[in-house]
């Protein structure tokens, strides 16, 4: 299937804000980890150690579930790119849960539903619209 340059837009729109969500996930796990590291090193008591571990596992699971998200919204872009139509789902869902995010998301997520949701026009062998008269 092909896809038009709208669509071929939204889908790189969306793979860049997964790629800096998971650049900004990252950047947080690794400033918590660090805090968390700094913690269990400076515990002088074996039960606050314990304690903080449970801590630190429950982080580290939390932060895999969060940064699933922002990497399965590269997914769908790219699949999108290839004319999936699984990507094209995921987009859309994507683009739903955009709209909250205010500036940026709000105007990425209704250009991404304009150009998954509109009509593309079929145009025809010479490149015309299709029912359309030549120009002579």
């Amino acid at each position: 299937m092909p896809i038009d340059t709208h669509v071929r837009i939204a889908a790189w729109l969306h793979i860049a804000l997964g790629a800096i969500a998971v650049c900004v996930l990252v950047l947080l796990g690794m400033v918590f980890g660090v805090f968390g590291a700094a913690m269990v090193g400076a515990s002088t008591n074996s039960a606050d150690a314990g304690i903080l571990g449970w801590i630190a596992g429950f982080g580290a699971t939390l932060f895999l579930v969060i940064l699933a998200f922002p990497v399965l919204e590269i997914v769908g872009g790219s699949l999108l790119l290839k004319g999936s139509p699984a990507g094209k789902v995921i987009t859309l869902i994507f683009s739903v849960l955009g709209l909250v995010n205010i500036p940026i998301g709000t105007v990425i997520g209704i250009y991404s539903l304009w150009a998954l949701l509109r009509e593309v026009p079929v145009t025809s062998a010479v490149g015309m619209p299709a029912g359309s008269m030549p120009p002579y």
